[in-house]
């Protein structure tokens, strides 16, 4: 109970039928056993949306009387309506549209006669009691579809803990915090309530959500802006600015002089004169851009490698300021502290006084919220600064104080069993002295950041919520956390720089505050993950482990494709984390949701384009034949910007199906699906028709590949001039295969499989003579004779229709063997 939880309420932003109800009653409706009965729950309404107008709840007799509770937007109050009369309202602070949790009763008192409605403990308005004793209703939260009463007007609300009592002692008890599902339990174990189109606040509180996969070239920076919730991407010469609150993306020209963005380049964001600041330590320099401008005030011309890695950096409202602590590059780490002054476009070095700071890197910063002190822990280094001179973790906290220079050590973490760094920022939490921060084991590529929550003053922390994936390389990587004040969300950002100058950046987003991460037992999953909880000495540390099926063979990892096992050709269709090509295109979520329609057809080309030319012969597709197929009539760099906005879009629905890289190497877009984390029955397709072999296909692979393409022909009702090649190799492949087994198959023994294969075969090619051919004499020698009858005449008219001239062979003639 302590942890985050209730029901989310789609409202408003949806259509009607995806707004969402709770029905206390769905079985038997609940019945008034006298004296007094309660409904006690607690309610909050989602901030920053338009629309609030709607019911909270209604109670409904089965002799129509009413009881509702109804917020009025125009007024800001909640109404108490019994029948057709407001009978109480409670208005409400513009301050309770932003989150706060309401205590809410609506109390029916049978020896008095009357309905109360309390809000706060306070009585807002009482009434006649409209039920006999005796009486029984029916309760519903939201949306309401009962027969005579339906609405689908619905506040955008949470609501959890709802309780029904009975003269004080609960007799239900709805917590409402399930993760999935319709059901929500009775904790008295009584019958359960049952919800429509629910949205559970617990998994987001626990399960980071993906808002935000970018593909770019260079080494990118970003920054974000708490005031818009927005988080800006800077890249060589476009600026992408994603919106936490509708999850748009834009991508506006930003010109910095025909240069390129060099490596070690970090960003902030200037709230108070709202733009963008992007800087470069090793040249001392820092470039401008109000947002919606369409060129940087300052160029970097360093094409060398940084001295300037991981470098911590804040802003300060204090003096307006840019500060920059630690880093590391060419063989040392540092532990200076560099001032940017605006006003004055210098750049200095300030002198530290106070308890020693020694040379890092990989450490996390945070401000506090004056503004005013900076909170570092952790980090990599030495006490020389030199990289041969005993490196090695650190754990300790330090405040640095903008206005006197002075560091103060606070604490040190006791040494953990397995050693971890921390992500570029803290979020600070100056109210409750506490701090959120990412951390993460450095010692493997297939990394993962886990958020903690910590004391300023106590060396202690907690670990809270699911961990992310992050893809650690050093210097190549770089991972950052924010807060956002609007959503009250935590978002975290990563940033991987790959071959051939790519990079990717991802965001997520978690529900403020976060859920405690629950103790486990070392479980193996089905995607090949460990997961083992240690409690050292005064605090909680983690690892996680991965079982990894090859190991690169040199230079940086990249993701991999899961083969196929040989031995289990296809382990039968499954019905979630699936993409289906064969007969109609259908994808279906990690919950087994059908999400088909969420690939519009602009992206389902663009997946198809991918998906394609990267499994058919592992070569991928280039960025020009890309742009000619989708955005012809474009510009290039018009086709570019398409290209990067969708990509995004694209990404955002592969997430929700399984793991996908899709990456450029060797100037080639390539897809590929992470550790067999997805179903694609091309991809299966392709290696059971590409295998290798001079005896013929054994059966096992024939089942396989009969058991794909029963669904029917490749992308069936899908139509590009580009996929009339690939329809063609693939039914080639199918009758091909199919036709080599059957010519060697024991047609005593395998007359059904046979037939089976026929058939499928006539799904690809409808005029197949020697399908036919097998069919017929199948059909026969199983004593169907008048279903081989049929199937010859339906194929001969056919054939007439098709080429305008009788089929050649008789039906006597063609059962011949």
């Amino acid at each position: 109970m302590s942890q985050s939880h209730g029901l989310e309420f789609s409202s408003h932003e949806v259509v009607p039928e995806h707004r969402t109800a709770l029905d206390l009653t769905p079985g038997t409706p609940y019945c008034l056993k006298g004296g007094q009965t309660e409904i006690f729950f607690q309610l909050a309404f989602r901030p920053h949306l338009e629309t609030y107008f709607g019911y909270i709840l209604r109670m409904l007799t089965e002799e129509r009387q009413n009881i509702d509770l109804v917020y009025n937007q125009r007024t800001m109050t909640i109404h108490f309506v019994i029948g057709e009369t407001i009978t109480g309202s409670a208005p409400l602070d513009s301050s309770l549209l932003t989150g706060q949790w309401l205590r809410l009763r609506v109390v029916l008192d049978a020896g008095k006669n009357t309905a109360s409605f309390y809000c706060n403990d306070k009585l807002a308005g009482s009434g006649k009691l409209p039920f006999a004793k005796g009486s029984c209703c029916r309760i519903f939260f939201g949306a309401i579809k009962h027969e005579g009463f339906q609405t689908l007007d619905v506040p955008p609300m949470r609501l959890r803990d709802v309780r029904l009592l009975e003269n004080g002692a609960v007799k239900r008890f709805y917590p409402l915090n399930e993760s999935s599902g319709q059901e929500a339990r009775d904790a008295e174990s009584g019958p359960s309530a049952r919800a429509a189109n629910p949205v559970w606040i617990k998994p987001r509180h626990q399960q980071w959500e993906n808002r935000l996969t970018l593909e770019t070239t260079g080494t990118p920076s970003v920054a974000y802006n708490e005031r818009d919730d927005q988080l800006y991407v800077v890249t060589d010469d476009t600026l992408f600015t994603y919106s936490f609150r509708n999850g748009a993306l834009r991508a506006d020209p930003a010109a910095r002089g025909n240069r390129i963005l060099p490596a070690g380049n970090q960003s902030v964001y200037d709230p108070h004169r709202h733009r963008l600041i992007n800087f470069y330590i090793d040249e001392k320099k820092v470039a401008t851009l109000t947002p919606g401008a369409d060129r940087w005030s300052n160029t970097f011309y360093a094409t060398l490698l940084t001295e300037w890695w991981q470098a911590n950096k804040f802003y300060s409202p204090v003096d307006s300021n840019l500060y920059i602590i630690g880093g590391y590059g060419q063989l040392h780490y540092k532990n200076g502290v560099q001032r940017y002054r605006f006003n004055e476009d210098r750049w200095d070095s300030i002198p530290s006084h106070g308890d020693a700071f020694s040379p890092r890197y990989l450490a996390g910063l945070g401000l506090n919220a004056a503004g005013d002190t900076a909170f570092i822990i952790g980090g990599y280094g030495s006490n020389t600064g030199d990289q041969a001179v005993n490196p090695r973790f650190t754990y300790d906290m330090l405040a640095y104080s903008v206005r006197t220079g002075v560091f103060t050590h606070l604490y040190t973490l006791p040494q953990p069993e397995h050693h971890f760094c921390f992500a570029n920022s803290l979020v600070i939490d100056s109210a409750s002295r506490e701090y959120y921060g990412l951390i993460y084991p450095t010692d493997r590529f297939q990394s993962s950041l886990q958020l903690v929550r910590g004391s300023l003053s106590k060396p202690e922390f907690q670990l809270m919520g699911d961990s992310l994936p992050y893809q650690f390389y050093d210097i190549g990587s770089f991972a950052d956390l924010y807060y956002s004040p609007r959503s009250r969300q935590l978002i975290a950002v990563t940033i991987w720089n790959g071959k051939d100058s790519m990079s990717g950046v991802r965001a997520w987003s978690l529900d403020f505050p976060p859920n405690a991460l629950q103790p486990v037992v070392p479980v193996r999953s089905s995607t090949g993950w460990y997961w083992v909880l240690l409690v050292p000495v005064g605090m909680a540390a983690w690892l996680l482990f991965r079982k990894r099926k090859r190991k690169p063979s040199g230079g940086m990892p990249q993701p991999v494709s899961q083969p196929m096992e040989t031995s289990e050709p296809a382990p039968g269709m499954p019905e979630r984390s699936a993409i289906f090509l064969f007969g109609q295109f259908e994808a279906f979520d990690r919950e087994g949701n059908d999400i088909t329609k969420q690939f519009t057809p602009l992206l389902k080309e663009l997946f198809l384009l991918l998906m394609v030319h990267s499994m058919k012969d592992g070569k991928g597709i280039s960025s020009d034949s890309l742009y000619e197929a989708l955005w012809s009539d474009k510009a290039p760099k018009d086709a570019k910007n398409n290209f990067s906005v969708n990509m995004v879009k694209l990404k955002g629905v592969l997430e929700k199906i399984g793991g996908f890289h899709i990456g450029k190497e060797p100037g080639r877009w390539k897809l590929d699906v992470l550790e067999g984390s997805a179903w694609i029955d091309y991809e299966a397709f392709t290696k059971l028709t590409q295998r290798p072999g001079s005896e013929g296909p054994d059966k096992a692979t024939v089942t396989a590949v009969l058991e794909i393409v029963q669904r029917g022909a490749f992308l069936r009702t899908t139509h590009y001039e580009w996929l009339d090649d690939v329809k063609f190799q693939v039914a080639d492949a199918v009758t091909g295969l199919l036709l080599r087994y059957m010519s060697t198959a024991d047609r005593q023994t395998e007359a059904d499989f046979i037939l089976r294969a026929a058939n499928a075969i006539f799904l690809f090619d409808n005029l197949n003579e020697e399908a036919l051919t097998y069919k017929c004499r199948m059909l026969n020698q199983l004593g169907r004779h008048s279903l081989a009858r049929d199937a010859y005449e339906k194929f001969a008219k056919e054939y007439r229709e098709s080429y305008g001239q009788e089929f050649g062979t008789a039906f006597v003639d063609l059962l011949q063997h």
